[in-house]
């Protein structure tokens, strides 16, 4: 995977040119920068691949802590509450989308923006070529150790990670599995099947990427953690079949694969598990079940399927990507990943520790060579994180937060009763891009809503509502009737903006009523269709 990270950040082209990294922020209470700043450089010293440097000839050396330390202060307690809003965006885009100079051993970066109110902003920039995300972890919770007892001195690992890849290397019961497992992957190659068909749209040149982000509450993850024990299955399996549901009716696509990243650290080493490094591996998963399975059928063949992968993963799935590349004379890509942090022993994303010292996650978005969506769900303060991370410069916005909503909704459905399970996978294999997919019912009463309002005009999922011709008068008595329905909701005129579709605002909808706003939206269709159905009972016979 180091390889593949390093070409991918030089490959121009589409979803090209950048480099494979994870960016972090935590809304920190008040912080000494100066403890900070001797943590982090502790931090550097202990962990080897913080200093790893990629050489001229593609080799890989480690150079000592003071040429590859990053670590700055900015003092934003002057600035005013607008300003500070818009200077704080406009570095998160900046970090979101930089490249760290591996040629200069620099594979991570930690700043601390000090606040007005007398808190602080850390912002934490990792490369994946040489910490993947559970190393990520790792770092945070030696760095809040560091910070929380200055006493500690750092010390470098009795292993680290290269020692561990000298005998991975070495190991010859994965020298014996390696050719059989190739072949194992050749006899697949024919059929594998495409990439997903994502309604790209045109390059503009400028990479933005950006997540979409929502939290599931411990009751939700405890009961879908008992539908995986019911179907015996992870709980990531799980996730990962619903996640495919999902992308089969926002794609339209009948057969599909998908890109689904591996952490998993074999024990060549004592300390491996506290050691920082890419441990990581993905698997191709082919998606192309029948037409009427259900929803319960598909997470468990793909369950069953992902246990068949990992038995073959001594071929690195890279070299399977090359394989089919050449197999098919063009590149091939797995432009949609999904990765799960669900099965990871460490419980949750981050320690109380860390939480205490740093405060909460409250941004987080990676980037990687040819992928337009990463998926990732993890344990999170008791409950299930879903982030998205998205490269909104390929994927229509109105598309890819349709499909997100789709996720989050058919997740808490399946939450609230697990006999959702048993409905099919594949309802509609519509395209979400296409008029009629896979509409809720809170956009469904929404579009009902407006075209009361406007007679005649679109109010497709995609248009936009400001568009329609409404007065504010009109869209005022909209927001009174949601705010009584669905109180939750707290709709207000600011929140329909320029860009605001039906679609946006029923996921608006239903984010901040916890899916209230589903059963509302029902009651609502339902009772419309029997008005509508008592008209045409009343017309008279021709």
């Amino acid at each position: 995977m180091q390889a593949a990270y390093w070409t991918g950040r030089q490959a121009n082209g589409f979803l090209g040119n950048v480099s494979a990294h994870l960016y972090v922020e935590f809304d920190c209470g008040p912080i000494d920068p100066q403890r900070l700043g001797e943590a982090v450089r502790k931090l550097y010293e202990t962990h080897g691949m913080m200093r790893m440097r990629i050489t001229a000839d593609g080799g890989q050396d480690i150079v000592n802590a003071e040429e590859s330390l990053s670590y700055a202060i900015e003092d934003l307690r002057e600035l005013d509450a607008d300003a500070l809003d818009r200077h704080m965006e406009r570095k998160r885009q900046e970090w979101t989308c930089r490249t760290l100079d591996l040629t200069a051993g620099q594979t991570s970066a930690f700043e601390l923006s000090l606040l007005p109110d007398g808190n602080s902003r850390l912002h934490v920039d990792t490369d994946m070529t040489a910490i993947d995300p559970p190393s990520f972890c790792l770092l945070m919770e030696d760095l809040a150790r560091f910070y929380d007892s200055p006493e500690i001195n750092a010390r470098d690992a009795e292993t680290g990670f290269f020692d561990w890849l000298d005998r991975k290397n070495s190991d010859a019961e994965l020298a014996r599995k390696l050719p059989e497992d190739k072949r194992w992957w050749q006899s697949r190659l024919a059929d594998l099947p495409p990439a997903p068909k994502l309604p790209a749209i045109a390059a503009s040149g400028e990479v933005r990427s950006g997540r979409l982000a929502a939290m599931l509450t411990s009751e939700e993850r405890g009961s879908l953690e008992r539908s995986a024990r019911d179907l015996r299955i992870t709980p990531s399996a799980l996730m990962l079949g619903l996640f495919a549901a999902v992308i089969a009716r926002a794609t339209g696509d009948e057969r599909f694969r998908l890109n689904v990243p591996m952490f998993w650290r074999a024990p060549y080493t004592p300390d491996v598990e506290r050691t920082v490094g890419d441990f990581s591996n993905i698997l191709i998963l082919a998606v192309a079940p029948p037409p009427d399975e259900s929803l319960r059928s598909l997470c468990k063949s793909l369950a069953e399927q992902m246990v068949d992968l990992l038995a073959h993963s001594a071929y690195p799935g890279v070299s399977v990507m090359r394989d089919l590349s050449r197999t098919r004379r063009s590149l091939q890509t797995a432009p949609v990943v999904f990765t799960s942090g669900l099965d990871l022993p460490a419980g949750d994303l981050f320690s109380p520790r860390v939480i205490r010292v740093f405060g909460p996650m409250i941004w987080a978005v990676s980037q990687g060579p040819q992928v337009a969506l990463d998926a990732q769900v993890a344990h999170m303060d008791g409950g299930i994180l879903i982030n998205w991370d998205i490269r909104y410069d390929a994927l229509p916005e109105n598309w890819i937060n349709t499909a997100f909503d789709s996720y989050l909704t058919l997740v808490r459905e399946i939450a609230a009763d697990p006999a959702v399970l048993d409905r099919p996978a594949f309802s509609s294999r519509t395209p979400a891009h296409s008029a009629g997919w896979h509409e809720s019912p809170t956009e469904g009463m929404l579009k009902e809503l407006l075209g009361r309002l406007a007679p005649g005009m679109s109010t497709h999922a995609t248009g936009k509502i400001r568009e329609l011709g409404l007065s504010e008068g009109d869209l005022s008595s909209i927001v009174a009737f949601i705010n009584r329905y669905i109180p939750a909701a707290a709709l207000s005129l600011d929140d329909i903006g320029p860009a605001s579709t039906a679609g946006t605002i029923a996921g608006l909808l239903k984010a901040r009523s916890g899916g209230a706003s589903e059963k509302v939206g029902r009651a609502y269709l339902d009772a419309v269709d029997t008005r509508k159905r008592a008209s045409l009972d009343a017309q008279p016979a021709e």
